[in-house]
């Protein structure tokens, strides 16, 4: 899409999640970007994603579109609060909020095939304080393939 890093490569460079962690090497390596004020990502999956019939799996689905709504998130934060890096740990938490998924609602429109990249973009509904709320969608073949409404809630970190 783009050869600016990715959010992910950027604030979460260490990071292993499954879904956009860079460092997971057996994950999804999801890598998102903005693009004209929106957060983009292409993504291609393979036989392992595979739902039995030549479409991808709906809990891979699922994963997309929850890292890729953290993309969404980490971009918002980094607008209110500034840059950060999530390996920061002395700092992180209280110069910068931490935010986790709390709820994912997924629909279906219709399969995404095996052998079609997907687009993935997502746009932030609602933020503050205490949580934001993210729309998360994928597009295979230029049609809405499924969409995810997705509520992060802010997590205090407890430091002993």
């Amino acid at each position: 899409m783009t050869k600016t890093p990715s959010l992910q490569d950027s604030y979460y460079a260490n990071g292993t999640c499954f879904g956009c962690g860079p460092r997971n090497a057996e994950g999804l390596q999801l890598k998102s970007f903005v693009v004209d004020h929106q957060i983009k990502s292409t993504w291609q999956g393979g036989p392992r994603y595979d739902n039995g019939f030549g479409f991808l799996n709906g809990g891979i689905i699922s994963t997309l579109l929850d890292c890729h709504s953290a993309a969404c998130m980490m971009k918002e934060t980094i607008d209110r609060y500034g840059d950060f890096s999530i390996e920061d740990n002395e700092h992180f938490g209280i110069k910068h909020p931490v935010y986790l998924t709390h709820q994912i609602t997924v629909t279906f429109h219709r399969p995404a095939p095996l052998d079609e990249p997907a687009l993935l973009v997502a746009k932030c509904l609602r933020f503050d304080e205490a949580e934001g709320l993210y729309r998360s969608e994928l597009h295979s073949r230029g049609k809405l393939a499924a969409h995810a409404e997705v509520r992060w809630k802010r997590f205090h970190i407890r430091r002993g």
